[in-house]
């Protein structure tokens, strides 16, 4: 195996009339060397080998090019490191042919067609294109403008390719269109805006330390039955996930003779986000396939309703600065069940502190004091008999959790009515000359009375019932009317001065 330097070593290897190496372009076509090829700190302008098979490897270390192509050759691996090309071009490389490509710069790299490619502390001033893969992906250190993987070949029976994303860094877009791989794993990944489209994987999509700056955005993707995640992330831009599927809601492949397009409906696709923060997020789901989207121990600045069966899931710390409510008003708890039905999988204390958070940063008090006491009554119904019994019953159902005027205003009207009533029977306010229960005027005077007990006006009471049961009796009104009166004006002056 001998080491060429020189375009006019590599002509008379390749059996070439010995000046067609003396340019700085060379073009080899349709040639068989009989062993393996070393170029080693080869200077040319530009380097193509069309249809060239070569018993071995081809190896390129230290090389200025200004543009390299390999087309149609047939070879044990394509080894490129520590050159400078200017435009890398590999297209049509038989199967097990391996492209390795380490701590090369380049201005621009198109792969196409081509088996095992890995690239590692590869440095591109412009694009990388990778399209028709028929093997595994693997991108470590990358740094580019653009990279784009786009429509794997798949043939037979040979298994889908996997795809690895590692330390890569693009200061545009990274897109992943019309694909079906084993397995997409993205570490550390940065880049301003990321497109998963048309991308389906057979195992769980896996990403951890991705930061976009721009957003990222998932369009008929289509996942397996175990969740895909997104882990430690970071989105400033938006998030869109838009007709993720479940691969069971997916028809089969059609077939001339006898098309199967056989669905299974009602498989939740998942989706997770799991200690990361996201600018915005926003789901969309057809019928046939329904979207969950988890947040765990993530933040989100806004989230917007889904459309269709979409439903976002909060679990852990997960929090929710704004939820887009649109048209949605909360007068009652079925509003406020509604909506979060419609948003949430599941009506929880997370899910009501965001709708709360943002109808009291949009000004909206009062259905906000209607989001509060509907979370505090869920919370007391949750406990143990006796705190339910407190909770619901007196501290809500009486009080109105001090948000509520109309609670303990209605406390106190139905005390003051039924005092009166008791008053009225026992005879207590009836003078021996009034005509008995049907006496509207005993009754009238049974009501006064019962309100200046509660509303402590200080009326005074017949001489009969001046007694220590009756000062007893006065003392308790006295004492309920106080509490229910300033709870009542206490909360009216609140909501006036909001």
């Amino acid at each position: 195996m001998a080491t060429i330097s020189t375009l006019d070593a590599l002509a008379r290897a390749a059996d070439l009339d010995a000046s067609t190496g003396r340019e700085r372009d060379l073009t080899i076509r349709q040639r068989d060397i009989d062993e393996p090829l070393v170029l080693d700190s080869l200077t040319a302008g530009r380097l193509a080998l069309h249809r060239v098979n070569v018993a071995g490897a081809v190896t390129l270390r230290s090389c200025v090019i200004e543009e390299l192509v390999v087309d149609h050759c047939a070879a044990d691996a394509l080894l490129v490191s520590n050159s400078r090309i200017g435009r890398l071009v590999v297209r049509n490389t038989p199967r097990n042919t391996e492209v390795d490509v380490s701590e090369t710069a380049l201005e621009a790299l198109d792969v196409h067609s081509c088996g095992p490619t890995r690239f590692e502390g590869v440095r591109v001033s412009d694009s990388v294109q990778i399209s028709a893969m028929r093997g595994p992906v693997q991108l470590r250190r990358l740094r580019a403008a653009t990279l784009a993987l786009r429509s794997q070949a798949a043939v037979g029976r040979q298994r889908r390719p996997q795809v690895s994303l590692e330390n890569v860094h693009v200061t545009e877009t990274i897109t992943l269109d019309d694909l079906w791989l084993a397995s997409l794993t993205l570490d550390e990944v940065d880049v301003a805006a990321l497109l998963l489209r048309r991308v389906r994987v057979d195992e769980p999509f896996r990403g951890t330390g991705v930061r976009c700056r721009d957003g990222l955005r998932i369009n008929g993707m289509v996942v397996p039955a175990e969740a895909s995640a997104l882990l430690d992330s970071e989105v400033r831009g938006p998030v869109v996930v838009r007709g993720l599927r479940h691969a069971q809601t997916v028809p089969a492949q059609r077939r001339q003779a006898a098309p199967d397009t056989t669905t299974v409906t009602g498989a939740a696709a998942e989706l997770i986000f799991r200690s990361s923060s996201i600018s915005s997020l926003a789901a969309s789901a057809d019928e046939v396939s329904p979207v969950v989207v988890e947040l765990a121990d993530t933040s989100v600045r806004a989230l917007a309703v889904p459309i269709g069966p979409a439903r976002y899931r909060l679990a852990g710390t997960s929090s929710v600065q704004e939820v887009d409510l649109g048209d949605a008003v909360f007068r009652n708890d079925e509003h406020v069940t509604g909506f979060l039905e419609r948003v949430f999988t599941r009506v929880s204390p997370g899910a009501l502190e965001a709708v709360r958070s943002t109808l009291t940063g949009r000004r909206r008090m009062s259905e906000g004091d209607q989001l509060y006491y509907f979370t505090r009554q869920r919370e007391a119904a949750e406990g143990p008999l006796l705190r339910r019994l407190a909770g619901r019953a007196l501290l809500g159902g009486v009080l109105g959790w001090g948000v509520r005027a109309r609670n303990p205003a209605r406390t106190l009207g139905g005390a003051m009515l039924f005092t009166a009533v008791a008053l009225h029977l026992s005879g207590a306010a009836r003078d021996p000359q009034d005509g008995g229960l049907l006496d509207l005027v005993a009754a009238g005077r049974a009501l006064v009375l019962a309100c200046a007990l509660w509303l402590n006006v200080g009326v005074g009471a017949p001489s009969e019932l001046k007694t220590h049961a009756w000062t007893a009796l006065a003392v308790g009104c006295t004492g309920g009317g106080l509490l229910f009166t300033t709870l009542t004006v206490g909360i009216v002056i609140r909501k006036l001065v909001r």
